[in-house]
């Protein structure tokens, strides 16, 4: 058995750096992807029969972080960023062999390529293996989770503000894609809000910038990336 694991292929995704990518897949639907398969797995046979699912679960690899310090905790964001939890206890990308997990929407099958719907990964990121999400055993209705059980809050769409350059500069898959993005809160959980503070991120080529404005968030800066 070989024990050293090589990418069957590689995402495409809107996300050009860490910071500004959801912490979980499906949190943003606005957030489609690519994987695109290497040559020696783009044949049409490794994806026979794939179209009979709707999600997937892609395992990946956290290729921007440093190597793992050999720390046993972590700060999940959900509690506060304050609190430790043990690291396979958690969902953090700092662990001992930085594999990363998954749920996506398949949306198209395309030559070599599968397009997916709410991905959660830095673009360039490598993919191990794709599986089939099978519903019947893997959604359990009495599963807990406590502390992690319920989705993050997020904004309503009316407390994500553009200025009307910014919306004006913006293509419309981008307006979606930003407004879906920044109803959550992506800034470290352990900052507190603090109104002068700017954030900024790159995302489907476009680098933006924006400030929390009491409980919502104003897009106060858009320009063309690179």
């Amino acid at each position: 058995m070989n024990s050293q694991i090589q990418p069957v292929a590689f995402l495409r995704t809107p996300f050009a750096e860490k910071f500004g990518v959801p912490r979980q897949s499906g949190l943003v639907p606005a957030a489609e992807g690519r994987v695109e398969f290497l040559p020696e797995f783009a044949a049409p046979d490794f994806i026979r029969g794939i179209e009979a699912f709707s999600h997937l679960w892609l395992v990946t690899g956290f290729h921007k972080n440093p190597p793992w310090d050999g720390a046993a905790t972590v700060r999940p964001p959900r509690l506060g960023g304050n609190e430790r939890v043990g690291v396979f206890a958690s969902r953090s990308p700092l662990r001992p062999n930085g594999l990363g997990l998954s749920l996506v929407r398949l949306l198209a099958v395309e030559h070599g390529a599968l397009r997916v719907e709410g991905i959660d990964c830095v673009d360039g990121t490598p993919v191990y293996d794709v599986k089939p999400y099978l519903p019947y055993c893997e959604a359990r209705p009495d599963a807990r989770a406590e502390w992690a059980g319920a989705a993050p809050a997020a904004r309503v769409p009316e407390q994500v503000l553009l200025s009307p350059a910014v919306a004006a500069a913006l293509p419309a898959e981008v307006i979606t894609l930003t407004r879906q993005l920044l109803a959550l809160d992506l800034q470290p959980a352990y900052q507190t809000v603090d109104p002068s503070r700017v954030y900024g991120m790159t995302v489907a080529g476009w680098n933006l910038r924006w400030r929390q404005v009491g409980d919502a968030v104003e897009v106060i800066e858009a320009s063309r990336a690179g």
